[in-house]
């Protein structure tokens, strides 16, 4: 007798579905033949062809149900061998489940049962700034099927391929479309995440409120964004009123201090634009030897929120990680340790009750995490391990609250993103999302985005510097307004620099002289790997070439040089040369020189003067007093 069967295949897109009744995966082989079709709109239609194969004489499909994690599927239409079918769809809860009567009827083993579904799924492309970004969902139960092969058709006018995880298994051009194709083992590593384009671009403006409460002189720090190199690029247009002063920290973060008096309060607004790039992840066999000795030393301590020397912080690195492979491996590996074992809690979400708990407490409520706490337990397991390793707090763009979801809340106003940074031997820092992996099924260790807007980075203390965001005289302030850019000229603004060299007019020999440097840089973007190189005639600088780092816009950077004379005897005009070079964040390489002069005396010049003056005034005195007796 010939059973007819319900049958329940894997849900689409995110969501399980469950049976009172399991069907053996022997009783049935599966193959599925995917196609996405995107146009210039954006607009995605799907097509899924399945082919079910009868693996015994006992079984026949009569119906088929799927779930898609969406409510907004439109224009569905199915069909099988004996023409189209008329699908039920049901919607709640976000959910879209389609179920399907076969006519057909497939009897025997080894016969197959071919039909197919296709549906409208808007919300998959989207166009954003100068990109296209398309993100699919994950596939859940793809490991029962025998086979799934998914086509990508997207319009070359999309622009150049800029990132796709996992990567595809083919790719080529068909007309005026990019083809792109992925099979179950590709999928098996992640929810497909492309992007075309060359970059992203953001404009900003941020605003600072600050106070002094108190009835003394007083002063702050705010951070304002910084420059990434490869990845994220500052474009200042506006920082008023201007700051007192301007530096970089060991972190690269960039501060501005503000003198504020008794009781002042004052307003600060940061303007300008943040460009955002992919560079690639080269992962290279590195062990953990190679990485860099003072980084492990300053960047694996133990900080408030990345309680590395736990005994259960201990008892996990120590499961995850092993000394025989690489780096880029053992962080692999705590990356999806957290995002499997953490669960997002978006109750604890919309309470706004967004307490953090840190690394250990993240080990034992894995169902009460956030952005912090994936991100605290990232660190301190990789701290843990020996591996250098940071937080990042900024601006996260998503138009998905679900997959992508924000969660540092800031006094009930701003809402930003965490995620860590960590050091990879001969790569450097590397920034991974362990709560977008987790929630959206997709890599975020592999391959990142150009979504994610660096405000701060923490590394030296868990909690400072602040984001902007953070600066609130009271609840409920929107402080961070960021939006798409299109203004590419933006991008060919160069830093440029100023010189100007300050001292006493005359020296004498062999006291050294000092001289005070200063470098400004007055345009509207950052200067990187800063120099300065010092010429003299007869005056030796203690050191000829001074490394002065990143001067951000705005920022001027001073230095005391100490000139030595060659000897006792040295003298005469001495003319200091000073050229500052430094690069951009493309890399091309600007300089800038100034001079000043100074007189120098050889010692014995002053001294014999000083003498002759002596007896001078000596004889003088004297034939006063003689003429006096007279």
């Amino acid at each position: 007798m010939i059973r007819p069967v319900f049958l329940l295949i894997f849900s689409l897109f995110l969501f399980l579905i469950s049976s009172s009744r399991i069907f053996a995966e022997g009783e049935f082989k599966t193959d599925y033949r995917s196609s996405y079709v995107v146009d210039e709109s954006g607009k995605t239609r799907v097509t899924q062809e399945i082919t079910i194969e009868n693996l015994t004489s006992q079984y026949r499909v009569s119906d088929y149900k799927f779930t898609i994690g969406s409510d907004a599927i439109t224009n569905i239409t199915a069909w099988d061998p004996t023409g189209a079918l008329t699908p039920t769809v049901t919607k709640e809860d976000g959910k879209t489940e389609i179920s399907l009567q076969f006519r057909a009827q497939v009897f025997g083993k080894g016969n197959q049962l071919v039909f197919g579904v296709a549906y409208d799924f808007p919300g998959l492309a989207s166009h954003n700034g100068l990109m296209w970004e398309i993100n699919l969902l994950r596939l859940s139960g793809l490991e029962s099927i025998s086979s799934y092969t998914l086509t990508l058709s997207v319009p070359k006018t999309f622009g150049p391929l800029l990132f796709a995880f996992p990567t595809p298994k083919t790719q080529s051009d068909s007309g005026t479309q990019r083809l792109l194709t992925y099979d179950k083992q590709t999928l098996l590593a992640g929810a497909p995440r492309i992007g075309f384009g060359e970059l992203q671009l953001y404009k900003l403006a941020l605003t600072y409120h600050l106070r002094n409460p108190g009835i003394g002189l007083g002063y702050t720090e705010i951070a304002f964004p910084p420059d990434i190199l490869g990845y994220q690029k500052d474009i200042q247009t506006s920082f008023l009123p201007a700051p007192v002063s301007i530096r970089v920290d060991d972190d690269g973060n960039y501060l501005a201090r503000y003198n504020l008096g008794p009781f002042e309060q004052k307003e600060v607004v940061w303007e300008g634009f943040l460009a955002l790039f992919h560079p690639p992840r080269n992962f290279t066999n590195a062990k953990a030897e190679e990485l860099p000795a003072e980084l492990v030393q300053k960047y694996t301590k133990p900080q408030k929120y990345w309680e590395t020397e736990t005994v259960e912080i201990k008892s996990q690195f120590a499961q995850l990680v092993d000394p025989n492979l690489s780096v880029a491996q053992n962080l692999r590996r705590i990356y999806d340790f957290v995002t499997s074992n953490l669960s997002y809690d978006y109750q604890k979400l919309a309470s706004g009750q967004l307490i953090r708990l840190g690394a250990q407490s993240a080990l034992t409520q894995k169902d009460k995490a956030v952005c912090m706490e994936y991100t605290d337990l990232f660190i301190a397991l990789a701290r843990a391990s020996g591996i250098p390793t940071r937080e990042v707090n900024g601006y996260a763009y998503t138009a998905d609250s679900t997959n992508r979801p924000l969660s540092l809340q800031l006094a009930q106003g701003d809402v930003l993103h965490a995620w860590p940074q960590a050091y990879f031997p001969n790569v450097g820092w590397v920034m991974i999302d362990p709560t977008w992996g987790s929630t959206s099924g997709s890599d975020y260790f592999s391959a990142f985005d150009l979504s994610h807007l660096s405000f701060v980075i923490k590394g030296a203390e868990s909690e400072y510097p602040l984001p902007a965001g953070s600066y609130k005289t009271e609840s409920g302030q929107k402080d961070v307004e960021v939006s798409f850019s299109s203004d590419t000229d933006i991008l060919n603004i160069n830093p440029n620099l100023e010189v100007e060299i300050n001292f006493n007019p005359f020296a004498i020999s062999p006291f050294p002289a000092e001289a005070t440097i200063y470098v400004k840089n007055p345009s509207r973007v950052s200067a990187f790997a800063a120099t300065l190189s010092i010429t003299t005639n007869f005056l030796q600088p203690e050191e000829a070439t001074i490394n002065l780092g990143t001067i951000p816009p705005g920022a001027i950077v001073s230095k005391t040089v100490r000139l030595m004379p060659k000897d006792a005897f040295a003298g005469g005009n001495e003319k200091l040369q000073v050229t500052a070079a430094a690069s951009s964040f493309e890399g091309a390489e600007i300089s800038t020189a100034g001079s000043n002069s100074l007189s120098v005396y050889p010692l014995y010049l002053p001294v014999s003067t000083a003498f002759l003056l002596l007896v001078l005034a000596i004889f003088g005195w004297n034939a006063v007093h003689v003429g006096g007796k007279i």
